[in-house]
């Protein structure tokens, strides 16, 4: 395939217009009331209604930490960032699991045998105070992708920094990293 600098420009055009109007469209979900510094914890016993509401949340903290520190970087201007998560944070329970194997061996009058063998498994959630189950570990939600549009980006230099520092923020790989230059 033949990369004519016309067309690669005008795609690159029609991809930052695109970033541009879906940004404008999450905005406008959101409403004004801003997004939180740090991302939200979750409680496992919340509804399951509140998932798109938590992942939302997470959006707009990780969109706007990274608002906040791209727009740092020399050469970077009117940063607008998309953040896109797969699902809320995962919370790892204690569990106590009781396993127990039992094996009869019984042989009757006449020689015949029979093996008889049980199996139990009791599993249960930890509780530590006030019936409160015991976290071992909150798992921060894997981000699906991000898209970057700034002023400054058409430069290459400047567009392999943004890569580098989202992918570095959030353990991300650099190709679920776009980013397109703003007006």
């Amino acid at each position: 395939m033949n990369w004519n600098f016309a067309t690669g420009s005008k795609w690159l055009w029609i991809l930052g217009i695109l970033g541009v109007v879906l940004i404008a469209l999450g905005a406008l979900n959101r409403g004004s009331s801003g997004a939180p510094v740090n991302p939200p914890s979750v409680p496992a016993t919340d509804q399951a209604g509140r998932g798109s509401a938590e992942m939302k949340a997470y959006e707009q903290a990780y969109e706007q930490q990274l608002t906040s520190l791209l727009g740092r970087l020399p050469g970077v201007q009117d940063v607008r960032v998309m953040v896109n998560v797969d699902s809320t944070e995962e919370v790892v329970y204690a569990r106590n699991d009781q396993n127990q194997n039992q094996t009869i061996n019984e042989t009757d009058k006449q020689g015949g045998t029979r093996v008889t063998t049980s199996q139990s498994s009791n599993d249960q959630v930890v509780l530590a105070g006030q019936n409160q189950p015991l976290i071992v570990k909150r798992l921060r939600p894997q981000v699906r992708g991000v898209l970057v549009v700034a002023k400054g980006a058409q430069d290459a230099r400047v567009q392999a920094e943004i890569v580098q520092a989202v992918a570095a923020v959030l353990g991300v790989p650099p190709h679920r990293v776009a980013v397109v230059p703003g007006q």
